[in-house]
Order: structure tokens, then sequence, then C-alpha cells
């Protein structure tokens, strides 16, 4: 800015003679406009999770004090009052602060309770932050509660900490949020059957849940692994069923199989049971108790034998797995069972009672006597017929008991009850059909929603069952699937995340496996689709993570993950990297040695393709590495880059990065199934890639992946083809499924060097899973990842 014109914007009259003078005030001007810019552009944040619908940020705070009180207003229960107890125990707990419900109408230093009937439903509320008092409006307490949870995340995050904090200014910033949830849905799982979780940590997750406004927990309580519920009148259910001797070590592709012999278990009692439903009610959580039936029945077979079809002897499973004793269709077993469900009615106040119905082998339904007649006298023309009829009939028992009941999407197969309520978890083709027939689903797709799948695509992370399901994917999985119409989209109750535990066997390794993805789960659950925003959600995230560290809660640190890209760029494949927090650098090598924060800081993409590479990346903030580094070996490939034509196109669950994926020089890893691989549900595949120039190839490599556990099996047979002209192709050889599992899931085919324009390999599917196995009766998977040009 000229002189001249400074001078005329801040009246400076230029009457004396000494410069001195003019500049003295200038540099007071300058010092007074610095010091308005810091108090009127002091910009307040408001890191909230779930994020509000509605969120108008104002100027100035509101402060917590000894004297700030509570008001509620006189057409209020008493029950409002206990919306605010998390609350209140925060400020009593870290700040000293004791907030004391007043009768008075204080007019400053209040936060004020008002009905307002108007708000679209039970969980929606306003609420406005004022500088000088807070004003809440809400139909009923959960509206209260959530608001509550709101204003304890707008406070310093020390707010967490179990000791007194000193010389903190306990202030929230002023707006006005108009909140509400979209879906009324709002679920997490837990498995306490794999491996047991205390009363004590299953109390400690409920918290989690509240806090973050997720207001159903599923509670998988009988598997084969575990039998979790006392049953009054059928004592073994516990006592037999809910130990087992020996747990498999390893993953369950693993061979040859070993054990721990140590023997574990435990189980609720009633009293445990109504000491976690008070405690979840408190926090306006429904609880939903989970039955397995007629499958997932080894555990409370091994205490009741005669209730399976084969008489059993049992012992508790320490295998993973499914299983084919399940429960048998005889008269005697539906008594038993409906006694199992009179108990868990009459325990759990909650609307919904789960009753499993997945997963059920009918090999044994096939060849049981009472089965076929039961067939027989009901008209039912097969055994899915009989599954049908089973969960129909216990599902009337409970809807005559007063609940709804809720069942896997295969109670699909062979017809659904009246009032079943399906969850959707083979994908989203359950959800749709029960949607379209008039059914209530809760959607919690494997491929989005299951937070036992690897989260990280680095070697460092700890043993899981498989797949990849990261932060992002869950964020930005959409419960109301397309193909529906509006009415049939109002069945879609909402989304659930599911937390199965056979790799879990501490609270610290499913607390790693639930935290972060859990976050994303209940900003999933309470915005629009349209009101998703994952950058912005990745903005707020690490202030909500400083909250779990003052907790205690080991969560993942993928979120601070560097992650790779690859692209072709001008015919060239290049290597991008990323870290999810603004804050942090990369520091990365490409030799192979380990990298520090003395490395270099990452700025370009680095080029890839023409020599064998290995990438160390690390993410340090401050001095700090905050996570474990991204390591990736890229091999030398002369179809690195190329243009790849896929047929058909691979499952939308498992696009991964589409025909880039099987030419980006990495080879996928075991077991984690993520972008590196491509997946065709139930498909052969054809594969041609077209080189930009023709190139001497010697040896075509078709790589795939073998793991029975997950339903995936390398090919049936591989054959290659090439072409010198681009346009005809002739065979150089064809690989069976035998040769293909004894290379590693690989198809190798040598040949003498020829110069190619183009590469066709044929893949065909395994075909069905044997009986017996995981998956058995269903067509295979086929995953791919690369295919190499040597």
């Amino acid at each position: 800015m000229p002189f001249s014109v400074f001078k005329k914007l801040f009246f400076i009259k230029d009457k004396t003679k000494h410069p001195m003078k003019t500049l003295q005030q200038i540099a007071f001007i300058l010092i007074a406009l610095l010091c308005t810019q810091s108090i009127f552009c002091q910009k307040n944040e408001y890191n909230v999770i779930p994020k509000p619908v509605s969120l108008k940020p104002a100027s100035g705070q509101f402060t917590f004090n000894e004297q700030t009180r509570l008001f509620i207003d006189k057409g209020l229960g008493k029950e409002v009052a206990g919306a605010f107890f998390v609350l209140s125990d925060r400020l009593n707990t870290a700040a000293g602060i004791n907030l004391q419900t007043t009768t008075d109408s204080p007019k400053s230093n209040v936060i004020i309770c008002k009905l307002n009937d108007k708000l679209p439903n039970k969980e929606s509320y306003i609420l406005y932050i004022a500088g000088d008092k807070i004003t809440i409006e809400a139909r009923e307490p959960a509206g209260f509660f959530y608001a509550a949870q709101t204003i304890r995340q707008l406070l310093p995050t020390v707010i967490e900490s179990e000791t007194r904090q000193n010389n903190v200014k306990w202030a929230v910033p002023c707006c006005k949020i108009e909140d509400s949830p979209y879906y009324r849905y709002r679920g997490m799982h837990l498995d306490v059957c794999r491996h047991f979780s205390p009363k004590e940590e299953v109390m400690a997750y409920l918290d989690q849940l509240a806090f973050l406004k997720i207001n159903k927990f599923h509670w998988h309580l009988t598997d084969d692994q575990g039998w979790r519920i006392e049953i009054k009148k059928y004592p073994r259910l516990t006592e037999v069923g809910g130990f087992r001797n020996r747990t498999m070590i390893g993953h369950y592709s693993d061979v040859p199989r070993r054990w721990d012999d140590t023997r574990v278990g435990g189980y609720y009692t009633q009293e445990d049971i109504k000491e976690v439903l008070a405690y979840a009610k408190k926090r306006f959580i429904t609880v939903i108790p989970e039955i397995e039936m007629p499958g997932h029945a080894i555990a409370a077979l091994a205490g009741y034998p005669q209730y399976s079809c084969s008489g059993g002897p049992f012992e508790v499973e320490g295998r993973w797995g499914i299983f084919n004793d399940i429960f048998c269709a005889r008269e005697e077993t539906f008594g038993f069972l409906q006694d199992i469900l009179d108990e868990v009615a009459e325990l759990f106040p909650g609307e919904y009672v789960h009753i499993g119905g997945d997963e059920a082998p009918k090999i044994r339904w096939e060849r049981c006597y009472a089965c076929q007649t039961r067939m027989k006298e009901e008209g039912l023309k097969d055994e899915h017929e009989l599954q049908s009829y089973f969960v129909k009939r216990m599902g009337k028992h409970l809807t005559d008991k007063g609940k709804r009941f809720i069942g896997w999407d295969e109670i699909l197969e062979g017809g659904l009850a009246p009032n079943a309520i399906v969850m959707s978890w083979r994908g989203n083709e359950g959800g749709i059909a029960a949607a379209r027939q008039g059914h209530d689903v809760i959607m919690t797709p494997t491929y989005a929603l299951y937070l036992d799948y690897y989260q990280s695509q680095l070697p460092s992370e700890p043993l899981a069952i498989g797949g990849y399901v990261s932060l992002q994917m869950v964020y930005e999985y959409n419960p109301t699937p397309k193909e529906l119409t509006p009415e049939e989209a109002k069945h879609i109750l909402g989304p659930q995340a599911n937390l199965w535990t056979e790799y879990l066997p501490s609270r610290e390794r499913r607390e790693y496996m639930i935290f972060p993805r859990i976050v994303a789960l209940a900003e999933n659950g309470w915005l629009p689709q349209d009101k998703k925003d994952f950058r912005n959600f990745e903005s707020r995230l690490p202030f909500l993570l400083e909250r779990y560290d003052i907790m205690g809660i080991n969560y993942s640190r993928a979120f601070f993950n560097v992650s790779g890209n690859v692209f072709v760029e001008n015919g060239k494949l290049k290597l991008s990297l990323h870290t999810a927090d603004p804050r942090t650098d990369i520091h990365y090598t490409t030799d192979g040695t380990k990298a520090s924060p003395e490395s270099p800081v990452y700025t370009t993409p680095i080029s890839l393709g023409d020599r064998v590479m290995i990438v160390n990346a690390i993410p340090v903030k401050n001095g700090v590495v905050l996570s474990a580094p991204y390591n990736q070996q890229f091999i030398s490939n002369k179809a690195a880059g190329q243009k790849v034509t896929v047929t058909p196109q691979p499952s939308e669950k498992y696009k991964g990065k589409g025909g880039l994926t099987l030419t980006d020089c990495i080879l996928g890893r075991y077991p984690i199934l993520g972008s590196q691989w491509l997946g065709f549900d139930k498909e052969d595949a054809e594969v041609i890639i077209e080189f930009v120039k023709p190139e001497s190839v010697s040896k075509i490599t078709v790589s795939s992946t073998h793991q029975p556990g997950q339903w995936i099996y390398a090919p049936q047979s591989v054959e290659c083809f090439i072409s010198e002209d681009g346009s005809t192709y002739k065979s150089i050889g064809i690989l069976q499924h035998d040769a293909i599992l004894k290379a590693n899931s690989k198809a190798v085919i040598d040949m003498a060097p020829v110069t190619i324009k183009k590469i066709k390999a044929d893949v065909r599917n395994f075909g069905v899973i044997p009986l017996g196995e995981q998956g058995g009766g269903h067509k295979a998977w086929l995953f791919l990842d690369e295919i190499i040009a040597e």
C-alpha cells in the first residue's frame, strides 16, 4: 500500500517535520490493528461428531462455573434432569463444578430446558448457546440427553479426564444447533461368544455408544463357541455351554491346525443382564439380545444333545466356522427354544429379539427322520422351507409375547413371516428384497460395516478374519439402496456395524477394531446422505481422538497411516502418498530402508514400473511418528500401467481400482483383501492387457488367492493367450486348480520370447464349494490381484 494512501486511510495528519513521530503513529496503529484482528477474528471451533444437521456459528462463549445451574421447565418430567447425568459427572470430575438443578428461573449462567413438541422425533433437539446462557428444546428426555452429549463434545477435551484439571476455561462456543437423526435405528453389535466380554467391558462399550448418539446395542449371546446368558430352566446351557476346553490358534485357513488348550469362557447371570439393561436405559440405548437358531447351536447342544438330529455327544467348539449339527425340527426342540425365549422376553424390555437364522447347513435335516416327517406333515417341499417354518414358528411365539423378531437375511429363503425384520449382511440384496416385500430392514453388509475386517492394508495390522473395511468405507456407505422407491425406502430402519470376535481375544484388540470406525458409523446413521462429507469428517476426527487418548481407549491409528495411490500419467505408472491429517508431513525412502523423521519429505508422485522398488513412508507431526509405516514392494513388470479390459466387471464390493488393480505392480497381501484385489462373485473372468507398444514376453503369471474360510477359492483353471497382431489370439497354455494351488495360487506359464501386442487370460471360477466347508453348497468367489508379463 502506498504511504500516501495509508495516511489517508488512517487519518494521519502529516503536520510534523519529524519522521520518527510519524513512524510512531504508524506503529501504534499497526499494533492496534493486530490486537483488534486477534479479538474479532478469533474463530470458534465446532468439532462435534456426529455433525449436527444444522449449526450456525456465533461469536463468544458460554463459560461454566460453580454458579452455573440447570433449570427444567415445568412442562417437562423429572426424567429430563436425569438426561444430564453424564455431563454433570464430567463437569464434577474434571472441572470440580457441581451442576445443580434449580427451581428458580435464573436469567444468566444457566442451562434452560424447554419442551418443544413440534420437533420431528423424540431424539431431536435445538441447542442455543449464548454468552450468558444455554437453552435446549426437545420433545423427550432422549433429545435433552443428546444435546448434553453435544455440549460435552464442545467443552475442552480434558473434560474426559478422571482427575481434577486446573487452569482450564470450561467454555463452549456460541452457536445455534438444530439437530435430528436421519435414521431411527443406529446400531452396534458385539459378539461375546467367540471371546467373552465381562460385564464391565460391555457397560464401558455402552458409554461410548451413548457418547456418539448410537441408540441400539445388538448383543450376540449364543453361538457354537459359547452360550453366555443364564436360562434358569436349563442350567446346563451355561454350566456346560458357557465354557470350552480349547481354542484354535492363528487363522482359520492355517494348516496344520494349532490349539491353545486353556479352558476359557464365562456367562452373564440374569442379575448381570438386568444391571446392563438399567445402564443402557439411562443412556437411551435399546439392547437387542440374539439367541441363534436353528444353526450355530453347538454350545447349546453340548449341554442338551437331545435337541439335535444325531443325539451327540458334542463339545463346545474351539474352531471358528459353520457346523453341520443344528437344532432338530422335532416338537421337543420347539418347546425347549420357546422356554428359552420366554425367559429372554421377560428379561429384556425392548421391542426386539434377534433369533439368528443364518448359516444353517441342511445336511442333518436331510438325513433326519423327525425332520423329514415334519416336512411331510407341514407340506414343505424342501429343507429351505423347513427353515422358514422353523423361523416363522419361533417368530410367532415372540409376537405373541409382544416382541418383534429380527433375523439375518437367510430368513428370506422359503418365505418371510409377516412381522419379520431382516438384517441384511451378505450385501444389499437381502435388504432390497425384504423392503420390496414390505418388511423393515437393518442394513449391515459385510463389505462396509463388518468391523472385524482389516481397516488398514499395512502388513503390521494384527490378525483379522480377512476383508478390508476402511474408515472411509464405513462413512460413505449409503444404508438406503438407490434401487428402492421412496415408499420402499421407508422400510430401511438404519445401519448397524458388527464386531465378530474370533480373532479378538482381549478388550484391547476389540477396542482397536471398533475405534474409530464406530465414529464413522455414528455420523453415517445420523446425517442424510447429501450432508455427509468425509473430508470434513476427517478434519473433526483428530479432536475426538484426543478425547480417546484421555479415556485410554486403544483405538487404531490407521487414520494417520500413509496410504498409497497408484495411477497412470502420460503412460507412466506413478505413486502418490497421502495421510488424512493435513497437519502431518510424510517422510519416505525408496530403497527398502526404514523411513525416519530425517528422511526426505514427500512432495511429488514417485515413478514406478521400470525397476523393483520398496517404498517406506511414515506420518510425522512435530517430530513424532504417528503410526506404523507404509511399506510396499513394487515389482518390475512389462504390463505395468498398460490398458486393461476386464469382463465381466468385478463385484461392486471388491472393484479395487478397476483394471489398473491387475497392472499396478502390487501383489495383494494375504489375508487382507482391499483395493489390491478384484473380486468376482460366482463368475469367471476374462482379462485382456493391451500394450502401448509391442513387448517381448517370455513368461506370464496370473496371480489369485485361496482363502476357503472366506469362500474364496483359487481358479478351477487359467488359460493364457497372446496376440502378435492385436486381433487374433493363440493359446500358450492352461493350468488346472491343483497346479495353481501348488504354486501359491499363481498360474505361471513360460514360453519362448515373443513380441506381442496383447495378452488374454481366461480365468474359470472354482465352482461350488464342497459341503462341510464354510459356504458349502454355494458358488465360490474368485479374486485376482496381478497379471505379470516378463
